[in-house]
């Protein structure tokens, strides 16, 4: 059956595939794709303001598109909070205040994300020096800050990357957030179970996350041995502490399997990318680092071991630079992911007075030609400027994946990608039993054989979220023979016979009938409609129910605090024996207490 029957058609390019319209755009576009420069630098036309002019190791940059339009959107951090938002156009990008509080503390991380499945997006910001924010979409833009009562620790943190991914399948979006701390002294990263409803419950030291880390800049949420239940890649930023793989069980324990996996390496890693760069049908992992050790590029030998990856012909994409974001994206929509390295020899972002001591250098590109890489030499890449973090989409919408850059300096550096003869197709998900986002589906895109194999992300590389739009280029392919989507839930849809240069929504269980596993026999949960976890399709009670978003300070009595294991108020002893009434404060609503109760007989 054809796809088009399932698939929601967004756009279409606007160079048609065949004919003689396509013989024209040939030659308009030129059939040497090597000899034309890969990019257009737009900067200066869609004058895109960041102020990045200070901080701390970078900020970081999302093309989400958070106004549900299908065209991707920019949001931006800032090292004194002035965030800065962008609606995409398809042409570029217009200014767009955003209605949350100002909130004057470093932002480094900004991701956007479908929490409560409720069909918009909602708004997770880390900082540094400051305490982390939520921002509940409650419709329309309108954002409830949730932050103080959600589940997320309030204490300042040292925050950078985060990620979310589903990883207990129960169709929620979990999160896990990177500390850079030094010594021993918490808080040390940080993972949070979603309990719906918009509210998360920690559960960071629930085995191995609790190992007390320093110096993390990212987790990384991935499947590399393809047993459909996520994984966690942290890197640490020493040459003197390991990197971890927590790999999950089935009964939902991890286990830190770096070692045998040969992920243990001992770098100043700054980012985590996974891709299938080779086509073989897993996904190999680059770690970008420092100048000294170079990056990592290690090569998955199809049950989630590691290789390091050697360049028997073509150029190492071993950088010997301090280097940062990694970005994997087919530029020139040949069928295979190019690699774009942000590098900065610095130690500092402040700018411009640190930086008068460090030169500029150059960001690097690599063209991956059939599994073989090529190190740009156009000269597009030549310009020096220093580089953390990246992101990549179509934001003109031509079919092509664009490089938006956030650069030190004033303005970002958008380079637009050059269309050419070679063929596209993009494809957005949309979860039903699966979170609403499609977080952590495999996408897999066949010709004569697989062309492409995407894991979809929320939280990748170092302080980036990439477009939720995965594109693939597809070569002079003429069709595709199907696409596979293996979904968090276990459900597999399948679409045939696609057509190139097009645009599509899929949705879960479209090409298959779903059956409801609690109309066949019982299904536990919990089924009491008051609890913040209350579980419609559940028919059997299984005393699960969480009442803890019911609970603020003031909930439980004078001398007792509410036990989240009981469900429960007890006990507390009290530090100060003379505060009777347990308002931190001995005074004389004490002493009038004291004396109504002077006299009274104790029982027995």
């Amino acid at each position: 059956m054809e796809a088009a029957l399932y698939g929601r058609i967004f756009s279409k390019f606007r160079c048609p595939a065949f004919g003689v319209m396509a013989f024209w755009c040939m030659l308009v576009f030129t059939s040497d794709v090597s000899a034309q420069m890969p990019f257009i630098d737009v900067s200066n036309e869609l004058n895109i303001w960041t102020d990045h002019t200070g901080g701390y190791l970078g900020e970081g940059i999302s093309m989400a598109d958070f106004n549900g339009d299908g065209v991707d959107d920019l949001s931006i951090a800032h090292h004194l909070g002035d965030l800065q938002f962008y609606t995409g156009n398809g042409e570029g990008f217009v200014p767009f205040e955003l209605q949350i509080p100002s909130y004057a503390y470093e932002a480094k991380c900004i991701l956007w994300a479908d929490i409560d499945n409720d069909g918009d997006q909602d708004l997770f910001i880390t900082y540094r020096l400051a305490a982390n924010r939520l921002y509940i979409n409650e419709g329309n833009l309108e954002f409830t800050d949730v932050s103080e009562y959600c589940g997320i620790d309030q204490t300042n943190r040292r925050s950078y990357g985060a990620c979310f991914g589903d990883y207990n399948n129960d169709g929620l979006l979990d999160l896990f957030i990177a500390n850079y701390v030094s010594g021993m002294d918490p808080p040390f990263n940080e993972l949070y179970v979603n309990l719906g409803g918009g509210y998360f419950e920690e559960v960071t030291f629930d085995g191995p996350f609790g190992e007390p880390l320093q110096q993390n800049f990212q987790g990384h949420w991935v499947d590399f041995d393809e047993d459909g239940l996520l994984d966690l890649h942290l890197i640490r930023d020493r040459i003197c502490f390991e990197n971890r793989y927590y790999k999950q069980s089935s009964n939902g324990q991890f286990t830190n399997e770096a070692v045998p996996m040969g992920l243990d390496y001992s770098i100043n890693a700054m980012c985590s990318s996974a891709t299938d760069f080779d086509h073989d049908n897993d996904q190999d992992l680059y770690m970008s680092a420092g100048m000294w050790e170079g990056n990592y590029f290690v090569v998955n030998d199809g049950t989630g071991n590691f290789d390091p990856y050697e360049a028997t012909t073509g150029d190492s994409v071993q950088v010997h630079l301090t280097s940062w974001a990694a970005n994997w994206f087919d530029a020139d929509n040949d069928g295979w992911e190019d690699l774009h390295v942000c590098t900065g020899f610095s130690t500092y972002t402040s700018w411009p007075a640190v930086l008068q001591n460090y030169s500029y250098v150059p960001d690097n590109f690599f063209w991956n030609e059939g599994g073989v890489f090529e190190e740009d030499t156009t000269g597009q890449f030549d310009v020096a400027s220093l580089s953390f973090s990246a992101v990549t989409g179509d934001f003109n919408q031509d079919g092509f994946p664009d490089l938006i850059n956030n650069v030190v300096g004033e303005y970002a550096q958008v380079l637009q990608a050059v269309p050419n003869v070679n063929r596209w197709i993009k494809i957005m998900l949309e979860g039903t039993v699966s979170n609403r986002d499609g977080i952590g589906a495999k996408i897999r895109v066949y010709r004569n054989g697989l062309l492409g194999y995407h894991m979809t992300h929320c939280g990748e590389n170092y302080l980036g979220q990439n477009s939720r739009w995965e594109h693939f280029g597809i070569g002079m392919a003429t069709g595709i023979d199907s696409v596979v989507v293996d979904w968090p839930s276990g459900i597999v849809d399948r679409y045939y016979t696609l057509e190139p240069n097009q645009s599509l929504l899929f949705v879960e269980g479209e090409t298959v009938p779903y059956v409801d596993p609690c109309s066949t026999g019982p299904c536990p949960g919990c089924t009491y409609p008051e609890a913040c976890n209350f579980d419609e399709s559940a028919n059997e009670e299984d005393g699960s129910c969480d009442f803890s978003c019911w609970i603020s300070a003031s909930t439980c009595g004078p001398g007792t605090a509410w036990d989240s294991m009981l469900q429960q108020c007890v006990s507390v002893e009290n530090p100060c024996p003379t505060d009777l009434n347990a308002d931190s404060v001995t005074d004389v609503t004490d002493l009038l207490i004291f004396l109504a109760s002077f006299a009274i007989s104790c029982p027995q």
